[in-house]
C-alpha cells in the first residue's frame, strides 16, 4: 500500500512539474468546419503565409480517400480574434 501511494504521489508530482513547465493546454474552440479541417476562421491566408508565422499551428487530417488536408492557424491572439486560418488539400 505504501509503494503504491509513493508511485501515485511520483505522477502527480511529474504532472504538477509539466503543466508548469508547459503550461496548461487551452481548450479547443473551433469554429468553422472547413474540409476535415475545424478552424477558429474560414481560411484566409496561404498556407505557405500561415507556416511562415512564428508559434504557428499546423495539423494534418484526410478529408476523404487519398485525400489530405493540412490545416493551419496563427498562434496571434484567441479564437476567434487574432488568429488566421489556412488550409489546403491534395492528392495522396
Amino acid at each position: 500500500m505504501r509503494r503504491r501511494r509513493f508511485l501515485g504521489g511520483l505522477g502527480a508530482t511529474g504532472l504538477t512539474a509539466a503543466a508548469v513547465m508547459f503550461g496548461r493546454p487551452e481548450a479547443a474552440q473551433a469554429a468553422v468546419a472547413w474540409r476535415c479541417c475545424h478552424l477558429c476562421q474560414s481560411p484566409s491566408i496561404s498556407l505557405s503565409t500561415c507556416k511562415s508565422y512564428s508559434g504557428h499551428y499546423l495539423w494534418y487530417c484526410n478529408a476523404e480517400a487519398r485525400i489530405q488536408c493540412q490545416c493551419c492557424e496563427t498562434k496571434s491572439g484567441g479564437c476567434p480574434t487574432g488568429v488566421r486560418s489556412a488550409g489546403g488539400c491534395f492528392y495522396t
